[in-house]
């Protein structure tokens, strides 16, 4: 049986509600980028624009991070080759195509076949990411599990902390705290900054989404 989520490190936590909300998101971003293309309208393709920019950012962070020290670390550590080598080749796939959605979105305005291709491409990194989330999420707690421990998962905490762009300090815990459940608090960093901007982060999502 898998450990209870508030049995896992917090660091552990955290990359799990990551996943959610990224997986959370994609979905309603393409809802909006398909009612852009029926209807197109200036501001809400802004909106959407520049959150797409924001979660791509996130995304593309949360791999960099993983590839840049929790991969390095685990394989120091003598971790399972093969486990590394498939997520480390799942984020080289699934590179392509987020450089391909966020071109595409930064182009988005008033033309429908723009945001007719948003929609396309978004579905599609959806079904990517999923795949890609479950297969790590369960490489963490089989084939990896044997060298993760709190030092490890604390290091990669302040690793993620230290290179994430100003602007995520109040991004990221809202939107982690939008897809976590009440026991689930222990996976948000900075809470009480997460409480804060929740509102902000809603009335975000409510312009560029709907």
């Amino acid at each position: 049986m898998s450990p209870s989520f508030s049995g896992l490190p917090s660091g552990h936590q955290t990359m799990l509600l990551a996943h959610r909300a990224m997986v959370n998101d994609l979905p309603r971003i393409a809802g909006a980028a398909s009612r852009l293309a029926e209807s197109p309208n200036t501001a809400r393709a802004a909106a959407l624009s520049g959150y797409i920019d924001r979660v791509h950012t996130l995304i593309v962070h949360h791999h960099g991070g993983e590839d840049g020290f929790l991969w390095p670390r685990l394989r120091s550590l003598g971790a399972d080759e093969s486990a590394i080598v498939l997520l480390t080749g799942e984020h080289e796939e699934l590179d392509k195509f987020l450089a391909d959605w966020s071109r595409v979105a930064r182009e988005l305005g008033t033309d429908g076949g723009v945001a007719a291709e948003l929609a396309r491409i978004t579905t599609d990194v959806h079904a990517r990411i999923v795949a890609h989330t479950e297969d790590e999420e369960s490489e963490l707690l089989a084939r990896l599990a044997p060298v993760l421990d709190d030092a490890v998962w604390k290091g990669f905490e302040t690793h993620m902390r230290k290179t994430a762009p100003l602007w995520t300090l109040r991004f990221m815990p809202a939107w982690l705290l939008s897809v976590a459940a009440p026991d689930e608090l222990g996976g948000v960093p900075a809470l009480p900054i997460a409480r804060l901007f929740r509102g902000w982060l809603a009335r975000a999502q409510r312009a560029a989404l709907g």
